[in-house]
């Protein structure tokens, strides 16, 4: 039952990346003006943890001023010019998919493999391997292009991913150490 789980979740999560990427000319904004309406059921819910997390909060405002400069510098310029949020929206989307992918494939290959880092190391290759094929496909793709840069970007996510499986690794093998040690 677990292989199957595994392999459905990353069925769907294939084939969700490969139709957004086959969408002519895609844009984030128009999609997030959808899911805010959908986000803005759970309003009350977000208001209530982000007022309980601010009560436990010690801070000084004072310190915050150099990154209030920032995010009004930030904001100002966003303002002036609303393409760079798309750009960055993309940009995060494609680290968090690609992150979000490398760790469905590796709960998969994990299913067939006795040895963890193995895995962990197909799905690194494999990761990449789709991120770079599905840039290529985009260049056949109306209104949109293929980029080194957004496999760079994919390459991020797919690391970040897979850093955390190798520290997973490790801190269950000095876990099940111990563990071992006890019992004896």
């Amino acid at each position: 039952m677990r292989k199957f789980n595994a392999w459905i979740i990353a069925i769907i999560t294939v084939g969700t990346i490969f139709y957004l990427s086959s969408i002519p000319g895609l844009r984030v904004l128009p999609v997030l003006r959808q899911l805010n309406t959908v986000i803005m059921r759970f309003d009350v819910y977000f208001v209530q943890i982000a007022e309980f997390i601010s009560q436990r909060l010690p801070m000084d405002v004072n310190e915050l001023s150099p990154i209030q400069a920032a995010s009004n510098d930030f904001y100002m310029y966003a303002k002036a010019n609303p393409v760079i949020i798309e750009f960055l929206l993309r940009k995060i989307a494609h680290v968090v998919v690609f992150f979000f992918l490398t760790i469905v494939i590796f709960f998969l290959l994990n299913q067939y493999t006795k040895k963890s880092v193995s895995a962990a190391l197909l799905a690194f290759f494999m990761a990449f391997t789709f991120a770079a094929l599905d840039e290529y496909r985009q260049s056949f793709v109306d209104g949109r292009v293929s980029s080194l840069i957004d496999v760079g970007i994919n390459l991020i996510g797919i690391t970040m991913a897979t850093g955390l499986i190798f520290f997973a690794i490790i801190i269950t093998k000095k876990t099940s150490k111990k563990e071992n040690a006890l019992d004896k």
